[in-house]
């Protein structure tokens, strides 16, 4: 496939998803820098991104209709039609597929999430629009109405930030980050100190690097960075609660 190791990446090779993200990360980088110059300057957003992502755990209940822990196929399509965010039943099949990072049939708390940022930065392209309320046309994207509905007013502010500091990351703008990228991002933040910034950033790599194809795509790097910010799995969280 020629991905190891190596940036020269075939779009013909992976899968339809993420094609597309990778298109969408490149067409976003055409348009312009990250405006993130440090990775200490994208330390400082972890708490707001925290808080905003907790905001989701109650839509993701809400939609774990058998109390399982995961949502699976049929419980997605509910939660898209119940929402309104209009695909077909192959295309919520292949986002619920992409986001299940373990592959175990269901997607968790944190997959759930990698959900709604492809829904987010693919809905342009891939959803029907969505009909309006007189008062909400000229306001923006399907995503604005979603997150409208579920009353998650700084989601999409969130999955921007965190698309900005994938671009960050990924100096090249080729739409995926490398070792060497990694690497050189976390250095960034430690100048004269280039063998901890390297511990750092293979560190960082190895756990975002989910398939070990040395490539880390957006949803991999999205899937770590929950990580990063401290969001729990959701048993912990319900144990946090009981405490």
């Amino acid at each position: 496939m020629g991905i190891k190791g190596s940036k020269d990446v075939q779009l013909n090779d992976v899968s339809k998803i993420e094609r597309r993200m990778v298109e969408a990360m490149r067409k976003r980088a055409k348009a312009g820098p990250s405006p993130f110059k440090s990775f200490n300057s994208i330390l400082m957003k972890f708490p707001k991104i925290d808080k905003s992502f907790e905001q989701v755990r109650g839509v993701f209940k809400k939609f774990d209709k058998d109390d399982s822990g995961t949502i699976d196929l049929e419980e997605l399509k509910t939660c898209f039609r119940e929402l309104q965010v209009e695909f077909t039943d192959t295309e919520v099949k292949a986002f619920h597929e992409e986001s299940d990072m373990d592959k175990s049939k269901g997607v968790d708390f944190k997959e759930f999430i990698i959900v709604l940022a492809l829904v987010y930065l693919l809905g342009e392209t891939g959803a029907k629009p969505v009909k309006q309320k007189e008062e909400d046309k000229g306001k923006g994207s399907q995503l604005k109405n979603l997150k409208s509905r579920i009353g998650l007013a700084e989601l999409e502010s969130t999955f921007e930030t965190i698309v900005d500091t994938f671009r960050f990351f990924d100096k090249d703008g080729d739409g995926y980050v490398s070792r060497k990228e990694m690497i050189t991002a976390i250095n960034e933040a430690s100048p004269g100190q280039s063998s901890s910034g390297e511990s750092i950033g293979v560190k960082r790599f190895e756990e975002m690097d989910w398939d070990k194809n040395g490539m880390i795509t957006f949803k991999e790097f999205l899937f770590a960075f929950t990580d990063w910010v401290g969001i729990e799995e959701e048993e912990d969280a319900d144990e946090d609660e009981e405490e």
